[in-house]
């Protein structure tokens, strides 16, 4: 048991310092043997005893990786012979990886198999190395079809899934739509928008996690206490961009970037394919507000009592504040 735990630490830790090997590689060959250590430090955390499907998740995970990998190794040793479609080569490969439309058809089946931790990182960390990527030679021409595919997929995909972890999924695809789009605006607002992003996902993942719920029926099972109602009923509009809540604010500087460069018909579709996404969002708060009960029927409950769980879903509510403060400034 000793020795699998140090196993996994060893995983775990080349896990969290390849994507800044990548970051911080000064050619393009450094970056992909990041993008490398990567993936096989990740692949052997994903198998756990608990799911039956997880090795299945894993192995397709694997040879999803391993092949947009050749790709991004084909497209950089094209960009070294300067071809002209080195930079297509190398952005469709990028996508591959991190599971943008339309070469997301892997994500969704991926994310079902593992565990609420691993998804945490699949949503977050495994991301940001390929988007950092991305954003060097990002061709605004290049992403206008793979964000309005990601937006009308991750929106219309996620309506009939009762998979909590399958929601998230589609959910994450919608919104790599929106940052791809801010990282054609800066850097700075791209990156903003990844980091509340980040933080919108660990909270939403913790109390998932904690309370056991992985479909969307166990709503009626598990959640039977009122302030966690509320507290969960907040993350989750938040997570749609409902004003005044902090997701609400990157996607307000986006909305306005657009305007003011003229972009209604992308525009237009952002808005539309957003409030798909806060349809499902309210599904799931439908379904906690079906249950009337007081009663406290998961065993963890104590965890959610901790000062750190409370302050983090106040934080949420700082969209208000935040947005005064940007509008303030502009």
């Amino acid at each position: 048991m000793t020795m699998m735990n140090s196993t996994k630490m060893i995983f775990l830790l080349f896990m969290f310092v390849s994507p800044l090997i990548s970051l911080s590689s000064n050619n393009w060959f450094g970056s992909w043997m990041g993008l490398e250590i990567n993936l096989i430090s990740f692949t052997p955390l994903m198998p756990s005893k608990n799911n039956y499907y997880s090795s299945e998740s894993s192995m397709k995970y694997f040879i999803i990786q391993s092949v947009s990998s050749m790709i991004l190794l084909l497209g950089i040793i094209s960009l070294s012979l300067m071809m002209s479609y080195s930079y297509l080569i190398m952005i469709c490969a990028l996508m591959a990886k991190l599971g943008v439309a339309p070469f997301h058809m892997w994500a969704p089946s991926v994310m079902e198999g593992i565990s609420w931790f691993n998804c945490f990182i699949f949503l977050t960390w495994q991301k940001l190395a390929g988007l950092m990527l991305m954003s060097y030679i990002i061709i605004n021409s290049m992403v206008v079809f793979p964000v309005i595919a990601s937006l009308i997929i991750g929106s219309f995909g996620g309506i009939n899934q009762s998979s909590m972890k399958k929601l998230m999924a589609y959910s994450s695809i919608n919104n790599m739509g929106w940052i791809i789009m801010g990282m054609t605006i800066s850097f700075s607002l791209w990156m903003s928008y990844f980091l509340i992003y980040t933080f919108m996902v660990y909270n939403l993942i913790y109390l998932f996690m904690i309370m056991e719920i992985n479909y969307l029926n166990q709503f009626l099972i598990n959640m039977h206490n009122s302030s966690f109602k509320i507290i969960l009923s907040l993350l989750l509009f938040s997570f749609g961009g409902v004003p005044p809540l902090l997701g609400f604010l990157p996607k307000l500087i986006i909305i306005q970037s657009l305007m003011l460069n003229s972009n209604f018909l992308i525009l237009l579709i952002m808005i539309m394919t957003s409030l798909i996404t806060l349809f499902y969002y309210i599904r799931v708060t439908t379904m906690m507000l079906m249950v009337n009960s007081s009663k406290i029927k998961f065993n963890n409950y104590l965890l959610l009592n901790s000062k750190l769980f409370y302050l983090m879903t106040f934080m949420n509510l700082f969209g208000f504040g935040l947005i005064f403060i940007f509008k303030t400034i502009n």
